[in-house]
């Protein structure tokens, strides 16, 4: 059983056989002591705390959907530009915790990709926050430290796929709209900017107007938030370039780039960030959960299920009905995972659920560093993995595939640390081990990119949310 210790934690000071400062360098023994949620000293030496651990900064996601699903998105416009995910994700999700078990202590949580324009992104630290459960754990929340980081927009299949033409009695569905096209996609994003663009200069003329969603556009054409774009062909990484250079927009991020190493010269070109999706070599593999072989076994050895308490002998059974209407009969929790390849589920970002799968063709897991090798900047996101109980596509994951399949080892946790952070804006608080950034850090049991090690202690602002360390 994990051990959550919930408890402010007025210093805390762990050594380990090897510190990763985060920015590349190593450390040998070495110590790092919190007082008061920030680190204050990284010293050399020290009593290790376990045999052959190491330690790092805590992980820095820049591409998450913690706490998001379809309920969060306005499907009755294609342009929602000022909807802000901070006020309507899942604050105290399960996804945070799992996620900040698995070393994430920051992440970028992403807008689903079912609009055209989402709206705003959010930065959050994965615990410390406030849960809406007034009987939950004090803490056991993500903590909001930026509610307006990122404007989503989207290229692709993800905002059209299931629109279609109004037409008889199905004129009042919200999906009977348009754009039905990729060209319809990008007519929605340039009339949406050339809008913004009048209205910034008719408020400049002394127009008393506001607007919240061309408020949000105006804020991406000044800079002020970035435009992050989700492109995943190699000819939409190419339409977000041209449209950057129609509306000149100061800041733009490519979300996921599948296909961007067949244009990665003209990435490299560009100076454009990109932040990759989950890792897929196929598109049987393109969403970051799949089947394990227990779940596929189960799948073609279908057998009725009886019995009220068999739940409580068996772990893998859930404590829900699948319907009412099937009374006592029960099945696998992770059987309902299954569903998840071929049908979105409630609760849990949909748009990527289709449009990864058909946007796959020409995936591959060599994409980082085939980018990198290029001199493309990017880091590596895990998208909706935190929201499956069954994934190994999290963060460090995603730095361990980049490794397997040719990124060089040294380059692959700035990824998930520093390059993360600054992508963010957040270069001089998290994603370092050094005096006066926030108390995050994650030790190891031995090598974080070794697929055997596994989290041993995880810190956030100084607050111990994971401790499975040796004991005495």
């Amino acid at each position: 059983m994990l051990s959550l210790l919930l408890f402010v934690a007025q210093s805390l000071t762990v050594t380990a056989e090897k510190v990763h400062l985060g920015d590349g360098r190593v450390l040998g023994v070495a110590t790092v002591r919190i007082d008061k949620g920030r680190i204050v000293a990284v010293t050399p030496g020290g009593d290790p705390d376990a045999d052959g651990a190491h330690l790092t900064p805590g992980l820095v996601d820049a591409y998450t959907f913690l706490g998001v699903g379809q309920e969060t998105v306005e499907h009755s416009r294609e342009i929602t530009a000022g909807h802000r995910v901070a006020d309507t994700a899942r604050l105290d999700g399960e996804s945070f915790l799992r996620a900040a078990r698995e070393g994430v202590t920051t992440a970028y949580i992403s807008p689903d990709s079912l609009n055209v324009i989402g709206g705003l992104g959010a930065i959050v630290k994965t615990y410390g926050g406030r849960p809406a459960d007034l009987f939950a754990e004090s803490g056991a929340a993500a903590r909001v430290l930026q509610p307006a980081a990122g404007l989503r927009v989207v290229i692709g299949v993800d905002a059209f796929y299931d629109n279609y033409t109004p037409s008889g009695e199905f004129t009042n569905s919200s999906h009977a709209r348009r754009p039905t096209t990729r060209m319809g996609s990008v007519w929605e994003i340039r009339n949406a900017f050339f809008t913004a663009q009048q209205y910034r200069a008719a408020r400049q003329g002394g127009a008393k107007i506001a607007d919240r969603d061309l408020d949000a556009l105006v804020a991406a054409l000044e800079g002020h938030v970035p435009v992050r774009v989700l492109a995943r062909k190699h000819h939409d990484v190419q339409t977000a370039l041209r449209l950057q250079k129609e509306f000149g927009w100061p800041r733009l991020i490519l979300e996921e780039a599948t296909e961007g190493y067949l244009v990665k010269d003209l990435l490299r070109q560009s100076g454009v960030a990109v932040v990759t999706g989950p890792a897929a070599d196929l598109r049987a593999r393109s969403v970051s959960s799949g089947p394990t072989f227990e779940q596929l076994r189960f799948a073609a050895e279908l057998k009725p299920i009886c019995c009220e308490h068999l739940h409580e002998d068996n772990p893998y059974f859930a404590h829900e009905p699948l319907d009412e209407n099937y009374g006592q009969i029960e099945i696998p929790s992770y059987l309902r995972d299954l569903f998840l390849l071929a049908a979105p589920r409630y609760g849990a970002a949909a748009g990527f659920q289709v449009g990864r799968w058909q946007e796959a063709d020409a995936s591959t897991p060599a994409l980082a560093a085939l980018l990198a090798g290029a001199g493309v900047p990017l880091v590596l996101g895990a998208g909706e993995a935190y929201d499956f109980t069954h994934s190994e596509a999290g963060a460090i994951h995603q730095a361990r595939t980049a490794v397997r399949w040719g990124l060089p080892a040294e380059q692959a946790l700035p990824l998930v640390t520093s390059r993360a952070a600054e992508l963010l804006g957040l270069g001089d608080q998290v994603g370092k081990l050094a005096a006066g950034y926030d108390g995050d850090l994650v030790l190891w049991s031995g090598d974080p990119l070794d697929p055997a090690s596994r989290p041993l202690l995880v810190a956030v602002d100084g607050r111990v949310v994971l401790d499975q360390r040796p004991k005495d």
